[in-house]
C-alpha cells in the first residue's frame, strides 16, 4: 500500500491523504487496507505496485508525504505552501514526526 500512495500525485496535497486513509479505514471490512478500500481513482494506476498485507499507519504514510515535499520544496515555506499547512504547523508536524534532528 505505500507505493500505492507514494505513487499517487496528491493534488489535495495533505489534507487529500488523510481524508483518503480515513476513509478507506471506515469503509474497510477488515484488519488490512487493501486496494479495493481505496477510491477508484487507485485502481486505475497500472504503474503502482502494490504491497498485498502490508500494515502503515497514518503517521507513517503522513511522515513519507512530508519528506518527498521536502526533497522538492525549494524552502520550507514552499513545502508548507504546498502542504496546505502553515510553515509552523509543518514545524510542529515534522518535529512530532521525528523528521527534525536535533
Amino acid at each position: 500500500m505505500v507505493a500505492v500512495f507514494r505513487a499517487y500525485p496528491w493534488p489535495g496535497n495533505l489534507r487529500e491523504l488523510r481524508n483518503v486513509i480515513e476513509r478507506a479505514v471506515i469503509l474497510t471490512n477488515g484488519d488490512t487496507l487493501t486496494l479495493a478500500d481505496l477510491p477508484e481513482e487507485f485502481s486505475h494506476r497500472p504503474d503502482v505496485a502494490v504491497q498485498v498485507g502490508a500494515r502503515v499507519s497514518l503517521e507513517e504514510l503522513e511522515a513519507e508525504h512530508i519528506k518527498r515535499i521536502l526533497t522538492v520544496a525549494a524552502t520550507l515555506e514552499e513545502a508548507a505552501r504546498t502542504l496546505g499547512v502553515d510553515p509552523a504547523t509543518l514545524y510542529r508536524k515534522r518535529q512530532k514526526l521525528g523528521l527534525i534532528q536535533n
